[in-house]
């Protein structure tokens, strides 16, 4: 069974208080105080540099944002940077994700939730891939600013313990940046936060290629508890996860897998018979299998993390293009609705293909991963003859 939501839900009309008012007097001082510091910072006060020491629960409670990262085990077989980077990226992105009807805020869900729904925005999926990490044993945090495409960007920060070097990680693209990288989106970084702090980014300086990550460096990060602000078992108390250590999985069975790769295939089949219309649509089912073996190749290259090389990729073809005049559009999309891969095909134009003893080839690769998440590839080709 897929459900997919079709209008996307409307964005929040109301997002929970910067200081929410809540029972706990003494963290409420702290964060106050914290806040009106930062407030006075020019970079803040125009608001150029997001600061966020609060999320709205799917309970409807204001909770601390250190509260979201926790070590949590992934599924077994991933175990690679890239491959978590890979399952994390293929969850579909949702904006605003509301769960609470009541409340119309964007809602931070706990890692279980983020699952069982299938579908999040970028907190969610920076707090999966930095709990992760932090579960391999790497230092892991959420960085929190703005980029070109988004008015608040979420990065994960993963470097060695102690050292100045670092990579950030954009967890919904699946790209990764040095933090020397000039060509990283990331263009005001505002925070940076993990289990038990938060940092607010008071140096001079915004783009991470020419900061100072080096958060012990007062003049350049101001941290929320700092020493002597609260004693040890308050700050435990204050930063309790709401995380479970091992989130719950669940595996799709194979039949569900072949089930949908048939799906998937019948439906573009039929479409672009139906937008070529008149014009004759022959098959070449013979190429099936050749397409079937670049589409696993490209999968396995994508949860390697390395980039697929076009040359062997044409060698899977040789034999083919001996004979026929090949253009081909291997594409991949994560399942939400067969819609989705329908305007994929379509934004190709290959239906329009024209051509001597023009055929058309087509194949489905359907990659399940826990919770019902599918990485969907498709190879759809025109061939013309050479003879």
């Amino acid at each position: 069974l897929f459900v997919t939501i079709d209008p996307v839900l409307p964005p929040p009309t109301r997002e929970v208080a910067e200081v929410p008012d809540l029972d706990d007097a003494p963290l409420l001082a702290i964060a106050r105080t914290f806040i009106g510091a930062i407030r006075a910072l020019a970079p803040f006060a125009s608001g150029a540099r997001p600061l966020q020491l609060f999320a709205l629960s799917s309970r409807g409670e204001s909770t601390l944002v250190c509260r979201y990262v926790h070590p949590q085990a992934p599924p077994a077989e991933l175990r690679l940077v890239s491959e978590l980077m890979r399952y994390v990226r293929l969850i579909p992105f949702l904006e605003d994700v509301v769960t609470s009807v009541e409340a119309k805020a964007d809602v931070w869900t706990t890692t279980d939730e983020f699952l069982s729904m299938g579908a999040g925005d970028g907190e969610e999926h920076a707090l999966l891939l930095c709990n992760y990490l932090l579960h391999r044993g790497d230092e892991a945090y959420v960085v929190v600013g703005r980029s070109a495409l988004e008015e608040r960007a979420f990065f994960v920060l993963m470097r060695e313990t102690g050292a100045a070097e670092g990579t950030l990680f954009h967890a919904v693209r699946g790209t990764s940046y040095p933090l020397v990288d000039s060509r990283c989106p990331l263009s005001a970084v505002g925070m940076v936060f993990n289990a038990s702090n938060v940092w607010a980014n008071v140096q001079p300086a915004d783009v991470p290629s020419k900061m100072s990550w080096n958060l012990a460096d007062s003049l350049a990060w101001r941290r929320l508890f700092i020493d002597g602000s609260a004693d040890a078992d308050q700050v435990s108390r204050w930063t309790r996860s709401v995380q479970l250590s091992t989130p719950h999985y669940t595996r799709a069975a194979e039949e569900d897998k072949n089930d949908l790769e048939r799906e998937v295939e019948r439906a573009i089949r039929l479409h672009i018979e139906e937008r070529r219309g008149s014009r004759p649509t022959d098959w070449n089912n013979n190429m099936r299998r050749i397409l079937k073996t670049i589409l696993v190749r490209l999968e396995v290259d994508a949860r390697e993390g390395v980039t697929s090389k076009p040359d062997e990729l044409r060698a899977e073809l040789a034999q083919t293009l001996q004979s026929y005049a090949v253009v081909g559009f291997p594409l991949n999309v994560t399942w939400t609705d067969i819609k989705q891969v329908i305007e994929a095909v379509d934004a190709t134009d290959i239906h329009n293909s024209s051509g001597k003893e023009l055929k058309f080839a087509l194949t489905v690769h359907v990659v399940a991963y826990p919770n019902s998440i599918y990485s969907v590839w498709v190879y759809v080709a025109a061939l013309t003859s050479l003879r």
